[in-house]
């Protein structure tokens, strides 16, 4: 019986080793800057209780937290930064996989890079290894593992983490299957908190660069399990109740099948709340003239995304029903609209109530190669307007252009107080200074 870890650890070395195409270096660099966009912007929502957090722990180190001054341990610098980016649900993810990749991937790599002294190249060579390792994994075990009501951000970034850092520090074929083999048994994440009033579904996303930073700095240097994934007590078995490990080993690049966000709420409302904010560029109605809402979409979107009670907003970004009420009310579905304001709107509110999210099976038969939503808006004088939508913006086949990206970069660091100039040179940073050491893109934060 073939070992799959041994296989999968070897595939991963592999490619730490190759020469990537500059398509696929050009679009690290692209994640990148995406996720500086978002962990710059989010640092802003709970940089109150990030400093009190270091305070309180008597916390000092090497290593910086966007939008703090005090520099700290590499682990909590890791822990923060990525908690920072996945606050605003803005951050990038993949359609098959189901996983962010970005917030928790280059958090683990910026941090570990302070460290080490790596370079900007090394750091972006080292996050398409951390991506392919990462989707293929989730990819193998998808969509069972959320079935199972396990949260693939948290699990499978563990590994993408850990053999990331594994090829940016230029590991040992036999050191990159010790660590596959410690993040894979560190591995964790709950769906469950995404429910009710919690807001800790960005700790699952921190949790997993953390422990992926503690496999490859600590979990090289003991042999690992003899086949982690595939034996009968192993990551396969004990997280998913089917898996093809052949996804493990395809062709091509993983990280090509990213998309990149544009809505600030969970990717399973993009699609209906694009459909209506196309209605509504279409249509001339208001909110009260409207009967009811009717979604139809695939079954995994469904089940903690159809609530009507909003407990925050960490809750609306979860919920098909807010998204759709919001983007009638305000034709906006950016950062703006997932706020305190926005919660008190009795108009907003009512609206919200009259959305109703079913399945359709015809659309769950096209997931993963789609996963679409049909509006329907039904007036009270008898008017009906509906509308599909297949591939929400950002996904590979409808993608966010450089003008978007690079838009989206400064609004969210503008949000976050950086003056112009200095969103300038980080950007400039970004395209032009591969082999400076990364640490020195912290002097324009």
């Amino acid at each position: 019986m073939e070992n799959i870890s041994l296989l999968f650890a070897e595939k991963i070395y592999g490619m730490s080793l190759e020469q990537f195409p500059d398509r696929i270096t050009l679009k690290a660099r692209q994640c990148f800057i995406d996720y500086l966009s978002v962990v710059i912007g989010g640092c802003k929502t709970y940089i109150d209780i990030n400093k009190k957090f270091v305070q309180e722990n008597k916390i000092a180190g090497e290593c910086h937290i966007f939008g703090l001054q005090n520099k700290v341990d590499v682990r909590t610098a890791v822990m923060v930064n990525a908690f920072n980016a996945h606050v605003l649900e803005l951050d990038d993810s993949h359609r098959v996989a189901m996983t962010h990749l970005g917030a928790p991937i280059y958090s683990a790599l910026l941090g570990v890079a302070e460290l080490y002294g790596c370079t900007l190249n090394e750091l972006l060579h080292a996050s398409v290894v951390g991506y392919e390792a990462a989707i293929r994994l989730a990819n193998a075990i998808q969509p069972s593992h959320k079935k199972r009501g396990f949260h693939v951000s948290g699990t499978c970034c563990t590994v993408g983490c850990a053999l990331g850092i594994a090829s940016m520090l230029k590991y040992s074929k036999e050191e990159t299957a010790n660590v596959l083999s410690a993040a894979a048994t560190s591995a964790a994440g709950l769906l469950a908190v995404i429910s009710g009033k919690s807001e800790q579904k960005p700790y699952n996303v921190a949790n997993a660069a953390v422990a992926g930073v503690n496999a490859a700095l600590y979990g090289k240097y003991f042999n690992g399990a003899v086949d982690i994934l595939n034996d009968s007590r192993g990551f396969f078995r004990a997280l998913s109740d089917k898996f093809d490990s052949d996804k493990l080993f395809e062709q091509g690049y993983a990280i090509e099948g990213i998309y990149q966000k544009l809505y600030a709420a969970c990717r399973h409302c993009h699609a209906p709340m694009e459909a209506m904010l196309k209605i509504k560029a279409n249509e001339n109605f208001s909110s009260d003239e409207i009967e009811n809402i009717e979604v139809k979409t695939y079954d995994l979107a469904i089940n903690g995304h159809n609530h009507t009670e909003i407990n925050g907003v960490s809750s609306a970004k979860q919920s098909i029903p807010y998204g759709v009420a919001v983007a009638c009310i305000y034709q906006s579905c950016g950062m703006e609209a997932f706020s305190d304001d926005k919660l008190a709107d009795e108009k907003l509110m009512n609206l919200i109530r009259k959305v109703k999210v079913t399945e359709d099976t015809g659309l769950t038969a096209l997931v993963p190669g789609k996963r679409a939503a049909v509006v329907t808006v039904l007036l009270k004088n008898g008017s009906q307007y509906s509308l599909r939508v297949d591939y929400p913006k950002g996904e590979p086949e409808n993608p966010i252009n450089q003008i978007e990206l690079t838009d989206k970069f400064y609004n969210l660091t503008k949000f976050a107080g950086l003056a112009e100039t200095d969103c300038e040179r980080i950007l400039n940073f970004v395209c032009r200074s591969g082999s400076r050491p990364v640490v020195e893109l912290f002097q324009y934060i």
